[in-house]
């Protein structure tokens, strides 16, 4: 803010006031100074005017723009107001958070005198932005006049901060995206400046309304759309992270510069660094590394890079810029200007040698390889970090055909302890697999196949529900096993499709005690839902497996149901079935999963194809890191999701290829449990079924 020296007495003689007038004095004084129109600096003006470096390398001295060509570039593009919004991304420590996130903060609270919207991903980070980034940078200028003297902020406590009102009346009110939406819903600004958006990407377990990010933006809504402003700052993460979406969906402003050899503007980036590959040593590295010219791929010296920064250009998404430095193009019509630089660009590391040294390290390093790439983009390139995608288990459909357990069709293993089935309903066919369970853990695919479901002639609600009935008569009649005929027991039926249908058969007198509705939840669904897990067993909850819970469905008259975890389960029924055989025995190893054999050397080919309609990919995601996603390449993966519910549906039963041990310390004499119904079947503490046949 620009305000003119008090009058002298001399320039007061005039209007009469005499020296010894000292009250009329003061008056005038008062008067003149608020009768002159306000000045407001621009925000380069104002940071080359006020802003003191408050650490580092140049610590106590004046923002140089010539340290760091870039800022010039940015604070210019702010000033010409085409856009109400910037997102800021660059190398760390080369003054990212002081000039995208700090430097608002401070001109718009001292310059304009405003209040200001600070944004951070959680409250307790609200403190340590505040004594390690803000309060540093405003103690070393002369606005530390204005720090409050009582109150949050005065003391350098940072426990529980919200709000700190400075003396020249000014606010700063911090937001974060963690807790209760009410926490964002009661302020309202002008301005908003937030960094590390990318942790602030994902709205709260509580909150209701949209991201944390945008909510705040929401404060600013009491403005026209024109006046507010909205400052965004982060290291960069992956291409999914909310600063690359703000860069690459905004300008995707890029910074560059002449070539002292051909001319060209050019923008190097990290296949332009050359020398460091060679080098046997680190610091063969840091000596021999240097940038080459993207476009003619002369040599660029360490003195060439710097004078190339000095004339540095921006241009943005969707222009080009020639020899001369003329521009050809219009900007992109967005409201969010999108900056960035790299370690090109970032003069603080003087030589080139000094970012090859981390690429040597970093190729060469004994420890995690991924970590180090993981660094070098995202702190020195400013790019998003390409996390590398692995299959969980490949199955392969040829092999998995003529992986065979020494069984005819319908023949139950001598040793099998439990005989479990899973069903997938479908509008005209559904299909069911039937495994049988090893002591040790050992899975046998018995049989499998499709079952008719009669829409055509009664409709799809009742042709499912007759469809279902017909398999229940044809597992009804058993399997034959040594010691006498085997019903599965029990058998999960998919309810995504036609959930009326499926309940009520599972609900019928004949299925109570042995049919279960199932819910899968994950990524290879038609409808992507994610699998929460209870926290305890409760009214609603009254059983917790692995990665499987049974709760009653109030959508369907209370009757109980399995919600699965799709993915795990998919994996888990993959894993074994790729499992191979001992290498001294020939046989498989315990808690593999073989299937029948038949003469027919195309009788799998349809399983097969069926299992292998999908696939488990890994890949890291921000926040929860590495994540498993189903990818379906085919719609036809009836027998998957049918075989994954039967396994579901044995471990349900009991089946465990590893045991815990018994700590027989620590058994307890136990209450007799309530006898079951007759019939038996699933059912809860209190005797009754899982699924409830009335109400």
């Amino acid at each position: 803010m620009v305000t003119a020296d008090p009058p002298t007495f001399a320039e007061c003689r005039p209007l009469g006031i005499r020296p010894s007038g000292r009250i009329a004095y003061d008056d005038t004084v008062w008067l003149l100074r608020n009768s002159r129109a306000v000045i407001h600096r621009s925000l380069r003006q104002f940071a080359i005017e006020e802003l003191i470096i408050p650490e580092g390398k140049y610590r106590n001295t004046r923002l140089q723009i010539e340290r760091q060509p870039w800022v010039g570039l940015l604070l210019d593009a702010i000033d010409s107001g085409q856009w109400r919004r910037t997102a800021v991304c660059g190398c760390v420590q080369s003054g990212k958070s002081l000039i995208g996130y700090v430097l608002p903060i401070i001109y718009y609270l001292f310059e304009l005198g405003e209040t200001v919207v600070c944004g951070v991903p959680t409250g307790d980070m609200a403190g340590d932005k505040w004594a390690s980034e803000i309060l540093p940078a405003i103690q070393a200028s002369r606005y530390r006049e204005f720090l409050p003297r009582r109150g949050p902020g005065s003391r350098g406590g940072t426990g529980n901060l919200t709000r700190i009102d400075f003396e020249n009346g000014a606010t700063l009110k911090f937001m974060s995206s963690h807790g209760g939406d009410e926490q964002r819903s009661s302020f309202t600004g002008r301005m908003a400046s937030m960094t590390e958006v990318d942790k602030m990407d994902t709205a709260g377990e509580a909150s209701r309304e949209a991201d944390p990010v945008t909510q705040i933006e929401n404060r600013l809504s009491s403005y026209d759309e024109p006046e507010r402003r909205v400052f965004l700052e982060c290291t960069v993460s992956t291409k999914e992270g909310r600063i690359w979406q703000e860069y690459t969906k905004g300008t995707a402003s890029k910074i560059v510069c002449p070539c002292p050899h051909c001319g060209e503007y050019v923008a190097p980036g990290r296949e332009h660094l050359i020398g460091w590959k060679e080098s046997e040593t680190v610091h063969q590295a840091r000596e021999h590394t240097l940038f080459a010219c993207p476009e003619c791929s002369d040599i660029i010296t360490n003195e060439q890079r710097y004078n190339m920064n000095q004339r540095c250009r921006l241009i943005h998404r969707g222009q080009e810029i020639d020899a001369e430095g003329n521009i050809t193009g219009d900007p992109p019509q967005t409201d969010t200007l999108g900056f960035r630089w790299n370690a090109f660009n970032n003069l603080f590391w003087s030589t080139a040698g000094q970012v090859g040294a981390k690429e040597w390290a970093a190729l060469n390093s004994d420890g995690d390889n991924e970590e180090a790439e993981k660094e070098l983009t995202q702190f020195c390139w400013a790019t998003p970090y390409k996390p590398p995608k692995f299959a969980l288990t490949v199955i392969n459909a040829t092999e998995l055909r003529r992986r065979v357990g020494g069984y005819r069709k319908g023949e139950i293993p001598a040793k099998t302890k439990h005989l479990t089935m899973g069903v997938d309903v479908g509008k005209y066919v559904g299909w069911w697999s039937l495994i049988a369970w090893e002591p040790d853990g050992t899975g046998h695919v018995v049989e499998y196949g499709p079952y008719d479901v009669p829409s055509d002639r009664f409709g799809v609600e009742r042709g499912i529900l007759l469809g279902l009935r017909e398999l229940r008569e044809y597992v009804f009649r058993g399997w034959e096993a040594p010691g006498g005929p085997m019903t599965p027991y029990p058998i999960l039926v998919d309810a995504r499709y036609q959930p009326e249908s499926v309940f009520t058969f599972c609900t019928e007198a004949d299925s109570a005690s042995r049919f279960l509705p199932a819910f899968g939840h994950g990524t290879g669904r038609t409808r992507n839902t994610v699998y929460s897990k209870p926290a305890k067993v409760n009214k609603a909850v009254h059983q917790i497996g692995e990665a499987y819970h049974i709760a009653a469905a109030e959508n369907h008259g209370g009757a109980f149901a399995i919600h699965v975890d799709a993915d795990y389960w998919k994996s888990w029924l993959h894993h074994r079935l790729a499992m191979e055989r001992d290498a001294s025995t020939g046989e498989y190893k315990p808690g593999a999963i073989t299937l029948y054999d038949s003469p027919d050397r195309n009788e799998h080919v349809t399983f097969s194809k069926h299992i292998t309609a999908e696939y488990g990919e890994v890949e890291f995601k921000v926040g929860p890191g590495n994540k498993t996603k189903w990818i379906c390449k085919s719609r036809n993966n009836h027998l998957l999701d049918a075989s994954y519910n039967a396994c579901v549906a044995g471990h349900l039963a009991g089946v465990r290829a590893v045991r815990k041990p018994v700590d027989k310390a620590r058994i307890v004499k136990q209450k007799p449990k309530p006898r079951p119904r007759k019939g038996g079947g699933l059912t809860t503490p209190d005797g009754r079924p899982f699924v409830a046949s009335e109400r």
